[in-house]
């Protein structure tokens, strides 16, 4: 068997999809290049007997359909971890063991050029999905890592599971052109499904984390600000938009929630915290030319407040006095402003100043200030636009 240049990993856990997601890669355009596919059937010790029993069907149908299957287009690694320890069982750990597999799968000479794709076991992918990686990667051979561009379907589901992945797919845009909008040179979609790195970067990052939950959105922000990470906007992996309870947070858990009247989606923050972070942004280099007892009373007061309480204008002062250039300044600035700081100044703003807002009004409020004249009547209406500025690279154009 050759050596791979592409290893699709695939962790699964109570998952009854399972083959699905496998035909869903079968059913893929021929790819340009060798790849592999690494399924990591993976359990707790404490998980209960009808999961494990479950898990333990999965890997028995799993063996029978690579059996009955002599000719696939991919080799396919099954690797059974029914029994890992609670305290480190969960997404995270199994998505680590896949990835970690993979890293070493390639060849010394490889490692520069393999690239290790992250898919779920309840996704579906378009037909061109291993083409479109391949030629992304060999396009771009300073691209450390991808997100890929992903639909969550809406068709044929009961109409509060519609209304619910609706809202929460529309958030997820709106909350990734909210940032790109304000000048965060970082946003990026941040979906475990949907994520691809180059085996350098992987191992140079030190890998996945173990987290339970969250662990894409950790991890992508160790890969984002190396540089040159893009948006893989010309295929397509479509989530399941179904209810679960298996990890904390995420899509499932948050429709879950959504069913039981436990959390609202049709709110999300409010527009104006984007316009609040865009004036510190966009004041990057009057930040670096004066002190920042100069520059802070610019900003709104809650914003000063949050940077104020977190020692930003000592840290501010250090990044003036560590750095010769504004190039290098701003550089630094955004390692230590990141998407962390960033979530934590919106939840701290939200909960002082500027509440949670309707979906519709914030989404459409959002869509001005972007110069965009189409506006939707309806919340669906509202998914497409946002569904159409990130198939068609909206931000990439402009900056172009």
């Amino acid at each position: 068997m050759p050596d791979p240049h592409l290893i699709v990993v695939i962790p699964a856990h109570d998952e009854p999809l399972l083959l699905d997601t496998l035909d869903s890669l079968c059913h893929c355009h021929p790819a340009p290049a060798v790849v592999e596919v690494v399924v990591v059937i993976n359990g707790s010790e404490q998980d209960t007997l009808a999961v494990q029993q479950r898990n333990h069907l999965s890997w028995q149908q799993s063996q029978q359909w690579i059996a009955q299957r002599p000719v696939l287009p991919f080799a396919i690694t099954l690797l059974y971890e029914p029994t890992l320890p609670a305290r480190h069982a969960g997404v995270g750990t199994a998505r680590k063991m896949g990835m970690d597999w993979a890293a070493q799968r390639f060849a010394p000479g490889q490692r520069q050029c393999g690239v290790i794709v992250c898919l779920d076991a309840d996704c579906q992918v378009a037909p061109d999905y291993l083409v479109a990686l391949c030629q992304l990667f060999a396009s771009a051979p300073e691209a450390p890592g991808c997100s890929l561009y992903f639909e969550h379907p809406l068709q044929g589901l009961p109409n509060a599971q519609r209304q619910a992945i609706l809202h929460y797919e529309l958030y997820l845009r709106y909350y990734l052109h909210g940032l790109r909008w304000s000048g965060f040179p970082h946003a990026f979609h941040t979906i475990g499904s949907s994520m691809a790195v180059r085996a350098n970067a992987y191992r140079a990052q030190g890998g996945m984390n173990r987290r339970k939950a969250g662990e894409d959105f950790y991890f992508l922000q160790k890969i984002i600000p190396i540089g040159g990470f893009r948006d893989l906007c010309h295929t397509t992996v479509y989530p399941s938009p179904r209810p679960s309870h298996r990890v904390p947070f995420g899509t499932g858990r948050a429709i879950a929630e959504a069913l039981a009247a436990q959390k609202d989606l049709g709110l999300v923050y409010d527009p104006r915290l984007f316009a609040l972070l865009a004036d510190l942004f966009r004041g990057m280099e009057t930040l670096y030319q004066r002190a920042p007892t100069e520059f802070l009373p610019r900003l709104h007061p809650c914003l000063q407040a949050f940077l104020v309480q977190h020692d930003w204008p000592q840290r501010f002062q250090e990044m003036r006095q560590n750095t010769t250039s504004l190039a290098a300044f701003q550089k630094r600035f955004y390692l230590n402003f990141n998407a962390f700081t960033i979530l934590k100044f919106i939840h701290f703003a939200s909960a002082e100043a500027f509440p949670k807002q309707a979906i519709g009004p914030a989404a459409r409020q959002l869509l001005l200030w972007m110069q965009i004249s189409d506006q939707a009547a309806e919340e669906e209406g509202l998914l497409a636009i946002y569904r159409h500025l990130d198939r068609s690279g909206f931000w990439y154009d402009r900056s172009g």
